[in-house]
């Protein structure tokens, strides 16, 4: 990743570069990339592991089950762009209990 000056911002590629890495390794060992051998930096960093990445085309892997939860949902998915990032509705604790 290149450091940018103030006020320069950037989409978002997933850490393309880690992504070609671990593709190529694949590669040269004759397999398929494995689930949890690409991680991208925000992924890495987050303290809570909120951030989960992975083969949407492979159905058995974490991140294609979580797209399935109830919970999940996509950003203007309704103009059919087809967003590759999902999200999770936060879960409500019942705050109704008085003690």
């Amino acid at each position: 990743m290149t450091v940018r000056s103030k006020g320069v911002m950037e989409k978002c590629t997933f850490c393309v570069q880690r992504i070609i890495e671990a593709k190529d390794e694949a590669v040269n060992q004759g397999r398929n990339v494995r689930e949890g051998e690409v991680t991208p930096a925000c992924a890495q960093s987050c303290p809570s592991h909120a951030i989960v990445f992975g083969n949407l085309k492979d159905p058995e892997s974490r991140v294609s089950r979580l797209r399935q939860d109830k919970r999940a949902y996509r950003v203007l998915d309704h103009l059919y762009t087809r967003p590759a990032v999902s999200y999770l509705k936060a879960i409500r604790r019942n705050q109704s209990h008085k003690s």
